[in-house]
């Protein structure tokens, strides 16, 4: 009987999904927890696994379909079927293995099968496979196995690209269609201006002392496997002005404001095509060291897809580094339904006048933008002010 692959809900306000890229075809065997299919929602992108062992039987709906979450999207015909790797049933030669999950190979009587991943490289490449000497156990072919074939081959041994007959002229202007997550973003973005007062105050910040604190800490945290950024330094300080300014931790209501007293804090991560916002939760509770093993972690793992549905879920409040590109300031959009957003610049050395005097410094823009509707700019300017105190007086030991 068919097992259904549904469409999930990858979070408790979303609604609908996208299928990005199917990852396998039909009549394709796949293996329980393998991805068979990207898919994207206004919350995550991410790879959605087999849920049996088994045959990919039907593909019901195709690439750059929004569907329901809960919608049946394929079909697969589960069990250790012996057909579908050419075997027959009562056969006691084979030999199967299940510890790499998209480089299975069977040998039967001399003869060689490949995992769809290795077909696929071995198409894409126009390797013969029977040219390549298998490392994995039994003589099986790896991914790895292809591409260092392919790298040790000598110029002129894969067929030359075919010449272009003639080439076609510049077209003046290029089409460029929108992919399901830069819709479901540009709606999100335009739902936030539409619905929230966003106002943006902007904070001069000297992070001369947080900058000597990361040299001096720098080699001690690589030996932890950790890239000590300005990042963690500055979630700190946003948690912490947070609590003096809780009404900045809150959302919008039409009776009522809804104060968190929970902090979870999200974090904007660019990706191809796009920009996902995993959560940091109770980030109040983490020290300067904890903060910056996470931060690594989630960007890590946004780029490639394996966040799961709970990790973009309940933020509290965003933080958002465009500076990272080089930018010095800007005004972030709200994330709904939040009721503000922390922009961090470009960390820049220049010359500034302290105390009469002109210095070199580490200088930062931060932005706030917040939702007029639940503060005015003084409580804006408090929370910001409080957030400067604590990075241009850094003390705290890690």
């Amino acid at each position: 009987m068919p097992v259904n692959v549904i469409m999930p809900q990858m979070g408790e306000s979303v609604s609908e999904g996208t299928i990005l890229k199917w990852l396998v075809h039909e009549g394709d065997r796949v293996e329980k927890e393998q991805p068979i299919v990207e898919i994207s929602t206004d919350k995550i992108d991410t790879d959605v696994p087999s849920p049996v062992t088994g045959v990919l039987k039907k593909i019901l709906h195709s690439e750059g379909k929004t569907l329901p979450v809960q919608t049946i999207i394929a079909e697969i015909e589960a069990g250790e079927l012996k057909e579908d790797i050419g075997v027959p049933v009562e056969s006691p030669k084979v030999i199967k293995k299940v510890e790499a999950v998209k480089e299975i190979e069977v040998i039967e009587d001399g003869e060689r099968r490949y995992s769809p991943l290795v077909r696929r490289l071995a198409k894409e490449y126009n390797v013969n496979l029977e040219a390549v000497k298998g490392t994995g156990e039994g003589g099986r072919v790896t991914k790895k196995d292809i591409l260092d074939y392919v790298a040790s081959l000598r110029p002129g041994v894969l067929e030359a690209p075919p010449i272009e007959a003639e080439k076609k002229p510049i077209e003046k202007e290029t089409f460029i269609p929108l992919s399901p997550k830069r819709k479901i973003i540009a709606d999100r973005m335009v739902l936030s201006k539409r619905t929230a007062a966003h106002v943006t105050t902007v904070f001069e910040i000297d992070l001369t002392k947080v900058e000597r604190y990361r040299e001096l800490n720098k080699e001690n945290m690589k030996k932890q496997g950790i890239h000590l950024t300005y990042l963690p330094f500055i979630t700190l300080a946003t948690v912490r002005a947070l609590k003096e300014c809780p009404v900045l931790n809150s959302a919008w209501g039409e009776v009522g404001i809804l104060q968190k007293n929970y902090y979870h804090i999200g974090i904007a991560v660019a990706i191809e095509g796009g920009l996902i916002v995993p959560v940091i939760k109770d980030a109040d509770k983490k020290d300067l060291i904890q903060l910056a093993r996470e931060i690594q972690d989630i960007a890590e793992r946004s780029r490639t897809k394996k966040l799961k549905p709970e990790d973009v879920q309940g933020g509290t409040f965003t933080i958002t580094n465009y500076g990272i590109n080089g930018s010095l300031f800007g005004t972030p959009v709200i994330l709904l339904p939040q009721v503000a957003i922390l922009g961090v610049g470009a960390v820049v050395k220049r010359p500034v006048v302290i105390d009469d005097a002109i210095a070199i410094r580490s200088m930062v823009y931060l932005s706030l933008s917040f939702d007029h509707r639940v503060m005015d700019g003084a409580i804006a300017d408090t929370f910001l002010r409080k957030v400067k105190a604590i990075l241009e007086g850094w003390e705290t030991p890690l």
